[in-house]
C-alpha cells in the first residue's frame, strides 16, 4: 500500500478543514467527550497540516495551538464514528489521534476498500453514526448531512417499503365506495419492482444452515467490522498481556485482516461460524436431553 503525503495548499482552502472533517470531528466530541472532553475546543483552535489518501481511507493532522496547556489523557486513535460516503459500497470509519489527551489528528478507515479515487475534500456523503453494542446504528445529531444525499437515502428507503409492502387485492366497485375515491391505480406493472428489490427475508427456523458461500452485503459489512474489532482487542491483549512486540502483532493482524477482506477469506469465516453454532447447537441438545 503506497501513499503519498499532500501539504495543504492555502490557494485551496486557506488552512480550513472540510466539511467531512469538521461534522466527522462533531461527531467524534460527542463520543468522545468521557475521554477527552475538551475535543471540541482543541478541534475549534486547530488548523491541518497535511492530508493524506493512503489508498484504503484518510488521514489529517492536526495541528493544535501551541500555548494552550497539555489537557492529559488517552493516547492512540480512539472513537469510532461511521460515515456513508458516496462512490463507497461501505461506510469509512474515522478515530481521532491524540497523544496524553492532545489532538493530533483524524484517521478514516475504509476497511480495505479502494479510496485513491475519491477526494475526500469534496465528496458528498451522509448518516454520520457510531454502532451500539448490540449492532444498532445511533446516528448523531446536530451533524452535517447534505440535502441531496439525504433524499437519496430517503428515496431508497421508500423504494425498499414499497417493494415488501404486499400488493391489496382489488376488488369489483360496490355502492358503499365512495364517488370522491380516487381511480384505482394500474401503473407501475408489479413485475419492474419485484426486479428493483429483493422481498424482504423471512426468519428461518432453529438449525437452518444456509449456503456460506452466499454472503449478503449486510453480512459483508457486520463481519468486516466484527473481524477488525476483534483482530484489534486480540492484538491488544498479545502486546499488553503476553508482551508480543507490536511491530508483529500489527503485521499479523494487518496481514489476517486482509486475508479475510477477500471473498475466499469471508467465505472461511462463514463456515467457521457455522461450525462453532452447530457445536454449541449439538452441546445444548446432548444436555437437555
Amino acid at each position: 500500500m503506497t501513499s503519498t503525503a499532500r501539504k495543504i495548499s492555502s490557494s485551496h482552502d486557506n488552512g480550513r478543514y472540510t466539511r467531512l472533517e469538521t461534522a466527522v470531528m462533531s461527531a467524534l466530541a460527542q463520543d468522545l467527550r468521557g475521554q477527552v472532553p475538551d475535543l471540541a475546543a482543541q478541534f475549534s483552535r486547530s488548523r491541518p497540516t497535511i492530508r493524506r489518501n493512503s489508498g484504503f481511507g484518510q488521514f489529517t493532522e492536526m495541528l493544535v495551538d501551541a500555548h494552550r496547556p497539555a489537557p492529559g489523557g488517552p493516547s492512540g486513535d480512539i472513537g469510532t464514528v461511521h460515515v456513508v460516503i458516496t462512490g463507497l459500497r461501505y461506510p469509512v470509519a474515522f478515530r481521532a489521534r491524540v497523544r496524553d489527551g492532545r489532538l493530533l489528528g483524524l484517521l478514516g478507515d475504509s476497511y480495505g476498500e479502494d479510496t485513491r479515487s475519491i477526494d475526500f475534500a469534496t465528496v458528498p456523503f451522509d448518516q454520520i453514526f457510531t454502532i451500539a453494542a448490540g449492532g444498532a446504528p445511533i446516528h448523531f445529531a446536530g451533524t452535517h448531512r447534505p440535502e441531496t444525499a439525504a433524499n437519496q437515502a430517503k428515496s431508497r428507503t421508500e423504494a425498499r417499503q414499497e417493494a415488501s409492502r404486499p400488493q391489496p387485492v382489488r376488488q369489483a366497485p360496490t355502492q358503499s365506495v365512495p364517488t370522491s375515491a380516487p381511480p384505482p391505480r394500474v401503473q407501475p406493472a408489479p413485475a419492474p419492482v419485484a426486479r428493483q428489490a429483493p422481498p424482504p427475508r423471512q426468519p428461518q427456523p432453529a438449525g437452518f444452515n444456509p449456503d456460506p458461500d452466499v454472503i449478503s452485503d449486510e453480512d459483508r459489512m457486520t463481519m468486516r467490522i466484527g473481524l477488525w474489532a476483534m483482530i484489534g482487542v486480540v492484538g491488544m491483549l498479545l502486546f499488553t498481556v503476553f508482551g508480543v512486540p507490536l511491530p508483529f502483532v500489527l503485521v499479523a493482524g494487518f496481514v489476517i485482516g486482509r486475508f479475510f477482506q477477500t471473498e475466499k477469506g469471508l467465505i472461511a469465516l462463514r463456515r467457521i461460524q457455522q461450525s462453532l453454532k452447530a457445536a454449541q447447537d449439538a452441546a445444548q441438545t446432548r444436555q437437555t436431553g
